[in-house]
Formats: structure tokens, sequence, C-alpha cells
């Protein structure tokens, strides 16, 4: 199984590359499931705070608040990474290809790249200003990947025809 892992800060296009890249392999006869290392924080927003689902009423600060909670009072760093690599072993039996769309921790990176066949990507915004409060662009999961040099591939996200041309290519150059 392939597995991308798509990386960067809010609004960036993570979720439009991972849906390239899913178009793209669905057109070549294969099977690609997207997913979300934040799932699981996601889910207590949809239980907690009655949260619809929807991008534009996102409850980010809580979502960050119970991510935080997670790694660094309740239990451990690695206790959101280590359910999704566990997720990982369903995904193996039932799908070609697993797009990681949010990761926004080097931990998350490395450790998805130590376990299993990846490649991981980072999405630049170059084209649109993602509006978020003073203490959410301030948060780990904003600026933990500032200084992470790692990527397999660098993204610059100007247009949405441009990254789609972009995943694409680095889709055929990883299947070469």
């Amino acid at each position: 199984m392939k597995v991308y892992i798509i990386a960067g800060k809010a609004g960036c296009g993570k979720n439009t590359t991972a849906n390239y890249i899913k178009d793209y392999y669905e057109t070549i006869g294969k099977n690609c499931t997207i997913t979300e290392i934040s799932k699981y924080l996601k889910l207590f927003a949809y239980e907690i705070k009655n949260w619809d689902g929807k991008r534009e009423t996102k409850p980010r600060a809580f979502l960050q608040e119970v991510g935080s909670a997670i790694r660094h009072e309740l239990y451990n760093e690695d206790f959101l990474i280590n359910r999704f690599l566990e997720d990982l072993k369903i995904y193996e039996k039932f799908t070609d290809v697993v797009v990681v769309a949010d990761a926004r921790l080097p931990r998350e990176i490395d450790l998805i790249k130590e376990k299993c066949n990846a490649v991981s990507i980072r999405v630049l915004n170059e084209f649109n200003d993602y509006e978020l409060k003073g203490s959410e662009k301030l948060h780990e999961t904003e600026t933990a990947l500032d200084n992470y040099d790692k990527f397999d591939y660098v993204l610059h996200n100007q247009t949405f025809e441009k990254l789609q041309i972009d995943a694409e290519n680095i889709v055929k150059e990883v299947e070469k």
C-alpha cells in the first residue's frame, strides 16, 4: 500500500491536494482512501460541541485544545498517531493508496514514514490568506512544521490548476 502524507498550515490546500491525488489514482483503476489523523478530534467536536462538520463552522480552537490535552495532559504525544497507525493496518486490507490529508507535526510524518511506504508532501499556500484567530495561528499544529526539512516534495499552491498538475506529477514520479 502506498501512503501519501499531506502537510501544511490551515487553508493551504491539503484536502484539495488529497482529492487531486485520489482522483488521479481512480482514473488509473486504483482504490484510494483519504483519511485524517485529526478524525478522532473531529469526532469529539461532533459529540461534545454538536459540530455540523462544515468547514465554515469548524471549532478550530476546540480541536486544538483537545489535541493538546491528549498529547500533553491526558495521554502522550503519540496517542493520536499511534491510533492512526493502527488504522493503517485496516486500510492496508481494503485499499491500494491512502492519503493522509492533515499532518501537522514532525513526529506524525516521521512515524508514518518509519512504519510504511510513505511519501510526504508539504503544501504552501501562495494565493490565499486563510484567516485564523491570534492564538490559533500560534498553536503548535500551525507552527511545528515551520523548520521541518524532511519533506519528499513541496507544492507551491498558486492556483488550483497548477496544484492539480503538480500533485499529479508527484504521483506519476512516485509510481515510476
